[in-house]
């Protein structure tokens, strides 16, 4: 167990841009903060464009809400130096910055405070952002390793195996996780027994269009259900849309109420889960606590949180391996069924975050006891040789 202290330590938190959580890396911060908020004075930066609340203390977390830039394509860059200014003038025992597309304001931060940060994607991947925003990301990255923090996190382990060599810095694996949902707190929903698929935002990165090719080889008459923000790439939504034609195909938009979206995991027939590249998806994750049955594809970042006895793979990419995957699960519900327990079993042992929380306390420790970098010949616990 962690010792209480009356002082609790400080920690700032930037990069989850708004609470209530509804996107990955904020409820990834929103769920670790739900365990080490008797143990921490948490203050966490947010910006008005990603919440309603306004300055104030919620649910014993403090939170600072910038006001939206006037340039709103400048809005994320604004609301970084917002957080690094603050930070300055308010020292902090330890900031932990969610985002690699932050690194600019790292070496600033560490003139005045202990800095960890975390690498849980790598945006320059997605064809929404136009080459000279791509080039921007690739800098960030590789100034996220070069001129790093003091402590450096992946949710990732082909991110870790790729960087690792390339900085001073030990690169800590640290997973995203699951908080299991009060099951009688989910809403009662119409439909039942469909084909899901579903993410913040709906661009061809996270493959939706694959999905819908396999279910037209198919011939699929059954229902699907699409969720997600469809704004971010409106060629991609015309392409989707075209595709849908034929099919019994219900568009839905980003669902911000975690409960409601627990309920359409809870009742689809297979959730499918056909990204191109991810960091690792809390998606996935609460599809599997739901006990649904998964196919996803085949790329390393999905391997490494699931193995091939817990969900169905299939070539990234390949949507007639999808119609084989699909027509598999239809014929045989029983064993998916079976597939879906192995691979709760797996969340509960190894996604769980009242553990994975332990981690991060442990780097916070090392930092406001040690009061120095982490590096490559540093030694941690147990927790980090799984």
């Amino acid at each position: 167990m962690m010792n209480q202290q009356n002082q609790k330590p400080k920690v700032a938190i930037i990069g989850l841009k708004g609470l209530p959580a509804f996107g990955g890396s904020a409820r990834a911060g929103e769920n670790m903060m739900r365990f080490l908020k008797d143990h921490y004075d948490f203050t966490v930066f947010n910006t008005s464009t990603h919440t309603k609340r306004k300055t104030g203390v919620y649910d014993g977390i403090k939170q600072v809400v910038f006001k939206q830039f006037f340039i709103k394509s400048m809005n994320t860059f604004w609301y970084y130096l917002c957080s690094l200014f603050y930070c300055l003038v308010k020292k902090y025992d330890v900031v932990h910055v969610f985002h690699v597309d932050a690194a600019f304001i790292i070496p600033i931060l560490r003139i005045r405070n202990r800095v960890i940060a975390g690498h849980r994607a790598r945006p320059q991947l997605a064809d929404k952002w136009n080459p000279l925003v791509k080039k921007y990301f690739t800098f960030m990255e590789w100034l996220f390793f070069h001129w790093p923090a003091d402590v450096l996190t992946s949710v990732s382990r082909p991110v870790v195996e790729e960087f690792q060599p390339h900085t001073k810095r030990k690169i800590c694996y640290v997973p995203n996780g699951i908080i299991m949902p009060d099951m009688d707190a989910l809403p009662h929903i119409d439909e039942s027994s469909y084909v899901l698929f579903a993410s913040g935002r709906i661009i061809k990165l996270k493959g939706c269009h694959v999905l819908l090719e396999a279910l037209k080889k198919m011939k699929y008459r059954g229902r699907v259900i699409i969720i997600g923000n469809r704004t971010h790439n409106l060629a991609y939504t015309g392409e989707i849309e075209k595709l849908a034609e034929g099919l019994n195909v219900k568009f839905m938009d980003l669902i911000t109420d975690k409960n409601l979206l627990m309920a359409y995991l809870k009742n689809a027939k297979v959730f499918v889960f056909p990204s191109f590249h991810e960091g690792m998806s809390n998606m996935l994750l609460e599809a599997g606590s739901m006990k649904v049955p998964i196919i996803c594809s085949d790329i390393p970042e999905n391997q490494q949180v699931f193995d091939s006895d817990e969900v169905i793979f299939f070539e990234k990419g390949n949507s007639l391996d999808l119609a084989n995957k699909l027509e598999w699960v239809f014929n045989n519900p029983e064993e998916a069924a079976r597939y879906a327990d192995r691979a709760f079993d797996r969340l509960m042992r190894d996604y769980n975050w009242e553990n994975l929380s332990l981690v991060y306390h442990e780097l916070y420790q090392w930092l406001i006891n040690k009061k120095r970098p982490l590096n490559n010949d540093d030694t941690l616990s147990e927790a980090f040789l799984k």
